[in-house]
């Protein structure tokens, strides 16, 4: 069965964890080798990943979003983002995707 992870901070990890989101908390020093572990475990269709981990695997992103027909990474802003969603979540599922929603 395919699942939802969250790959981001501690708060929130906890506070998704409640609403039934496995996640793995990370830090920028270890955000590629969290979600590698996370790609290998080939159970994952949906990995939700905070802005700030994000912001360092970019191209990662990119290639797995583009040539994985299994798993796709969706960013969203952490629990203290001062920034917000800024977008629609369509807007954030169609660059994930790549395709217009």
């Amino acid at each position: 069965m395919k699942r939802i992870y969250l790959l981001g901070d501690v708060d929130t990890v906890s506070s998704l964890r409640l609403a039934g989101v496995d996640g793995v908390v990370s830090d920028t020093d270890n955000v590629a080798l969290h979600l590698q572990e996370l790609l290998e475990r080939g159970d994952g269709a949906i990995i939700v990943i905070t802005r700030d981990l994000a912001e360092k695997i970019p191209e990662t992103i990119v290639d797995v979003n583009l040539n994985s027909p299994d798993s796709v990474i969706i960013e969203i802003p952490c629990i203290d983002d001062t920034r917000g969603f800024g977008r629609s979540i369509i807007d954030y599922i169609t660059e994930a995707l790549g395709i217009a929603v």
